[in-house]
């Protein structure tokens, strides 16, 4: 009779240690909503941001000139499709493109972008930066100028490789 007590017991066990990894596991893969499109005018400053590189960590304040900063994930379906374009944008123009990802590790993102990851792409330092800056849907983008004024926050997958969303981050830079 006690051995069949015991393994009830330890199966009770096992049964609640299974129930907390899942919960623990939905909650830490959660992904944040598709942001529909928008584009909002901002005037304020860019609040503290730790970027984690895979070779070094850095501020934003660190990062010289006018920055387009874009939060995304791996879990995001329109993130996935928009990063090439802005991966692009970024080799292409002279604003620095910094794409920091919200993941959790880097083996999502090595996964999506293979084992050469551009040095624009890093991950946010803490879960307190969706906070910071108010993300709660990805992707989103924020424009930059040179003293680190948040001037345009595009919510929203965009085609960076058309001349409406290029003359769109020009125009937020010259206000």
């Amino acid at each position: 009779m006690k051995r069949w007590r015991t393994w009830l017991i330890v199966l009770g066990v096992q049964a609640a240690l299974i129930g907390v990894w899942f919960g623990v596991e939905s909650r830490r893969s959660r992904q944040l909503p598709v942001a529909p499109a928008q584009t909002t005018v901002l005037a304020q400053p860019a609040p503290p941001l730790t970027m984690i590189g895979q070779h070094s960590t850095t501020t934003l304040r660190a990062i010289p000139g006018p920055v387009v900063l874009h939060f995304w994930a791996t879990k995001c379906p329109p993130c996935r499709e928009e990063l090439p374009s802005l991966l692009a944008f970024a080799a292409q123009d002279d604003v620095r493109v910094l794409a920091v990802s919200l993941d959790r590790g880097w083996a999502e993102v090595r996964d999506l972008l293979g084992s050469t990851v551009p040095a624009s792409v890093s991950l946010a330092g803490t879960v307190a930066v969706q906070t910071a800056f108010e993300v709660t849907h990805l992707p989103v983008t924020f424009v930059l100028d040179a003293q680190h004024q948040m001037r345009l926050r595009m919510d929203g997958a965009r085609d960076w490789s058309t001349a409406a969303t290029r003359a769109q981050v020009r125009a937020a830079l010259t206000r």
